[in-house]
């Protein structure tokens, strides 16, 4: 009789403690966001190292009413004085505590007849810098044509690679910090003549690039009093 008693007296502190930390954390969640105050993505620097901006690209409105951001950009850059080119696709969310977020780029691939022919998880090293961060990487190929594609979800805590990090880390960060701020980054740099080896360093190359310019749209939370 003592030894069920005590099985029933944990099952019941468990019990109490799991309800607590639900109501602890849906009273939390129902706080106003911290929204951080950034620049438009438009100021992103039309010099990135040695790319320098080609041209301003737009997105169809099927598109954005699927993803939803608070901001985006699509741009392609061109290597100054080379021949090596890159698309630039970034969308910007304050907070991720809505009913539409970024879709996982793999996703869509298929869909719009790429099909991927390598996949991996790559690390990115910032130059001068111990730091690195993981990217995803996919070789795609349509008929003829073949593209390198690096993307990643960046957020003021880190670099996430998948959606499934990314809403893990989403209801901890809501929890902790108050903020769900984030934004997902790709970067298509096409095979063409150059070869996969030429545009893998491309792509990498652009990205230690992109990740820096990045950094201001993920300021410190602001504190109060």
């Amino acid at each position: 009789m003592p030894a069920q008693m005590n099985r029933r007296n944990v099952l019941a502190t468990a019990v109490t403690g799991i309800l607590g930390a639900q109501l602890m954390a849906s009273r939390i969640l129902r706080r106003d966001p911290f929204l951080p105050s950034t620049p438009p993505l438009a100021d992103l620097p039309v010099h990135l190292g040695a790319w320098e901006r080609q041209s301003e690209e737009a997105i169809g409105p099927e598109a954005l009413e699927l993803l939803g951001p608070d901001d985006y950009l699509a741009r392609r850059y061109q290597v100054q004085g080379g021949n090596e080119q890159a698309e630039l696709f970034v969308a910007y969310y304050r907070t991720q505590l809505q009913s539409k977020n970024a879709h996982d780029p793999k996703v869509c691939l298929p869909g719009s007849g790429w099909n991927p022919v390598e996949s991996r998880l790559d690390r990115v090293q910032l130059p001068g810098s111990r730091y690195s961060f993981p990217v995803n990487y996919y070789r795609i190929k349509k008929e003829e044509s073949e593209q390198v594609v690096v993307y990643w979800f960046q957020t003021p805590k880190g670099v996430y690679t998948f959606e499934q990090q990314l809403r893990a880390h989403r209801v901890l960060d809501a929890i902790i910090d108050n903020r769900t701020d984030m934004a997902l980054v790709r970067i298509i740099v096409p095979v063409a003549r150059q070869g996969v080896s030429a545009a893998n360093t491309s792509a990498i190359g652009f990205a230690q690039s992109v990740y820096k310019s990045m950094l201001p749209y993920f300021p410190p939370t602001e504190k109060k009093g």
